[in-house]
């Protein structure tokens, strides 16, 4: 189906749409452009968990150059300890790998969450759901908390000393 105009192809709507407080939930057909998101998601975490069973990551974590933030200012930057993380996480360390950047910690492991659910709308195309926010209050209050969280991480990281 085109617009008639211009040749490009119209993608419908989404197919429902349900508001959670602040939130609002859309759940779009397996043909959406933002389909790819999915496929991105299944081929990039299935990479990355290969990566960590397969590869020598204590070797490989050796030749990765110093933190040149760290080396600027004597300051860990806001991703720092994310190598030994994913170090810890490789080898089933999860408290450990919590404790070297909590935040970073909670955004691979959502991540890897993530991949499972993504395969199985990709493969059986199922419908794709997307999280918006249901007014500029709550994009500027989810703003907001995002630079919150992201300065308590520092702060613990700073003060860990990593």
């Amino acid at each position: 189906m085109t617009d008639g105009v211009t040749g490009n192809r119209r993608f419908p709507g989404p197919l429902r749409v349900r508001r959670l407080g602040p939130l609002v939930l859309r759940a779009y057909p397996p043909e959406h452009p933002t389909a790819d998101l999915e496929v991105a998601i299944t081929i990039v975490g299935l990479a990355a968990i290969l990566a960590g069973v397969l590869l020598p990551l204590d070797t490989l974590a050796g030749l990765l150059p110093p933190c040149r933030f760290h080396q600027l200012t004597g300051r860990p930057c806001l991703t720092c300890g994310t190598t030994r993380l994913l170090l810890a996480l490789a080898h089933g360390h999860l408290l450990e790998a919590i404790a070297w950047n909590p935040l970073v910690a909670v955004a691979v492991l959502v991540f890897l969450g993530l991949v499972p659910v993504a395969a199985v709308q990709w493969i059986f195309r199922l419908p794709r759901w997307r999280v918006g926010f249901a007014s500029a209050r709550a994009r500027w209050i989810a703003a907001a908390l995002v630079v919150l969280l992201l300065a308590l991480d520092w702060f613990y990281v700073t003060w860990r000393g990593t």
